[in-house]
């Protein structure tokens, strides 16, 4: 019977809503539970134990510039346990973010109509987006062993406004890592070793010599973390 209640309130909400339309300038909150996917053979997280593929959850804060482009700051991580310590990484960064379809405006006439909850609307009030993302920040991954440095991200998403306060949808995140060749044995304490790819070289030094000791190729990895998305949208309404 709860079940029924909540549909019915649901359908309420979306009869009596307004019009959603995703051009209009907002701000928004945004979480996205996701998988990601870890993709290397070069960082090793613990002895002979590459870094993890699992569960990946994101939150997004976000401005939409009236449909064509906005910015997000992005709040990411990946957690797992393969017998030692809890492992896991975290991304903290900023994208800019392009929304191609509202040029589509000036080439579809306005009397062309498109479905939507709310009944028929034009294209300029459509209730779904496309975006198209890129930036960067920084990252840092470990079990008994740590890795830190930058990231570089691009990704696509799509949304669909159910009302103009709330959006479904899905991202395609791909976050390309830019660690310093250096991998910490002792995070807590700044020492580790120097990196040549997924090889160790020298001896054990700390995190400020490896600053310029460290001359190696750093330890290469993808980061792809495909995700549902839930969004609350403060719209602007204009």
């Amino acid at each position: 019977m709860r079940a029924v209640h909540a549909l019915l309130s649901l359908a309420a909400v979306l009869s009596f809503s307004t019009a959603a339309s995703a051009r209009n300038g907002g701000l928004y909150f945004e979480f996205a539970p996701g998988y990601g996917n870890f993709m290397t053979d070069e960082v090793f997280v613990a002895q002979d134990k590459l870094g993890q593929s699992s569960f990946s959850p994101g939150l997004k804060f976000g401005l939409n510039l009236f449909g064509w482009a906005g910015a997000e700051a992005t709040f990411a991580g990946h957690f797992w346990d393969i017998g030692s310590d809890p492992g896991g990484g975290g991304y903290v960064g900023a994208v800019g973010r392009i929304t191609p379809l509202e040029v589509l405006t000036f080439v579809i006439p306005s009397t062309v109509e498109l479905p939507s909850l709310q009944g028929p609307v034009n294209w300029h009030n459509r209730p779904f987006d496309l975006g198209f993302s890129m930036g960067g920040g920084y990252t840092i991954i470990g079990e008994d062993f740590a890795y830190q440095g930058a990231y570089f991200q691009w990704g696509f998403d799509f949304k669909y406004f159910i009302t103009p306060n709330f959006a479904l949808g899905f991202d395609l995140p791909f976050r390309h890592t830019m660690y310093t060749p250096f991998r910490y044995t002792d995070y807590n304490n700044a020492i580790g070793f120097c990196t040549d790819g997924g090889s160790i070289t020298g001896g054990q030094i700390s995190a400020a010599q490896g600053e310029s000791a460290c001359t190696g190729r750093a330890p290469d990895a993808l980061f792809f973390a495909p995700a549902l998305t839930i969004t609350g949208n403060f719209d602007f309404g204009i």
